[in-house]
């Protein structure tokens, strides 16, 4: 209920609001005139800038999470034939972008190669960017698409400009995950059983791979132990009580850690990433809500990186100490 002033103070706003306005309010000063030509030329000028870091970092994308995925398919419990493509389309693009995207990416209404990881198999069987991959019945495929097809051995055209080959590739054998970046400015990423998606303001945060493989391995390790299926359980079971997701959190930065460790990325230091995000972020420090405290996820990072430097000096097997099915006791194996 409203205390009587402040009963006042909404009345009179919306008397304010609400009545009838002779005219909208003006500017003071006289701005200067820009021609629409330049305004076209400038807002160019700014989609390519705008693209080109896009570009960059769905190559980075790609680069990165891939070894992750090959490094990991032993421990993930769906797996698929993987070529080491991103594929693109103009309808990924939203339409106020859209024609800056054809513009400056060249990108098309069939989906087409976009990026190819270093020494794939698309990288050693010759394959392009722009190359399109087609079906038996000529309909143009995604990299998700592409998967499933080599899944099903079947056999699959490419087209370059005039050019129809057919395609011959062996592929990889890789986590089942898609890579997937998002345009936002939000430093995040997040998985949902099926997906690994990065934002582009998590691309632009992390300061070099090893903090990317790390981002990358966490959120892998939420799909591969299941984690969305039991955060939603544990949250409809508690009414919502958020307490109940953060461990899940916490097992995905150990198993992320390891999954980052055996596709051979470094992890010396890796843990700074929380101290730096501290920065930006400082209501995470000392509050939980759906996720652990930075200074919780630093200190178990860095008991975690401890724990895999000892397995590796005794040449032990780089495994997250998994819980036995039948004692929930810690298998160190």
């Amino acid at each position: 209920m409203l205390t009587p002033v402040r009963s006042l103070a909404v009345t009179a706003l919306s008397a304010f609001v609400l009545a009838p306005l002779s005219g909208c309010a003006g500017l003071d000063t006289r701005l200067p005139s820009i021609a629409a030509a330049d305004l076209k030329a400038e807002k160019q000028a700014q989609e390519k800038l705008a693209l080109t870091e896009w570009d960059a970092m769905a190559e980075r994308l790609l680069r990165v999470g891939r070894p992750i995925l090959l490094a990991n398919e032993g421990l993930c419990p769906k797996t698929r034939p993987n070529i080491g493509v991103f594929t693109h389309e103009s309808d990924n693009y939203e339409k106020r972008i859209r024609d800056g995207a054809r513009r400056e990416l060249g990108v098309g209404d069939d989906s087409e190669i976009f990026h190819i990881a270093p020494h794939s198999p698309a990288d050693t069987s010759g394959l392009l960017r722009g190359d399109i991959i087609r079906d038996k019945d000529g309909d143009a495929l995604d990299m998700h698409d592409i998967q499933k097809a080599l899944e099903n051995n079947e056999k699959l055209t490419v087209d370059r400009g005039e050019d129809k080959l057919p395609l011959r590739v062996t592929p990889d054998t890789a986590c089942a995950y898609r890579l997937r970046l998002k345009q936002s400015s939000a430093v995040n990423a997040y998985a949902d059983g099926r997906n690994i998606t990065v934002t582009t303001g998590m691309m632009g945060f992390v300061e070099n791979d090893e903090e990317l493989a790390l981002i990358i391995g966490h959120e892998l390790a939420h799909n591969t132990m299941g984690h969305i299926r039991k955060i939603i359980g544990n949250l409809i079971l508690s009414g919502l009580a958020t307490r109940y997701t953060r461990p899940f959190e916490s097992e995905a930065d150990y198993v992320g850690l390891y999954y980052s460790r055996r596709a051979g990325y470094r992890i010396g230091g890796v843990e700074d990433f929380w101290r730096r995000l501290a920065k930006t972020e400082p209501k995470n420090v000392g509050k939980a809500k759906t996720h652990p405290t930075f200074p919780d996820r630093y200190l178990r990072l860095a008991a975690a990186r401890a724990e895999i430097k000892t397995k590796e000096e005794a040449g032990e097997p780089l495994i997250p100490n998994f819980k036995t099915a039948d004692t929930g006791a810690d298998n160190p194996s």
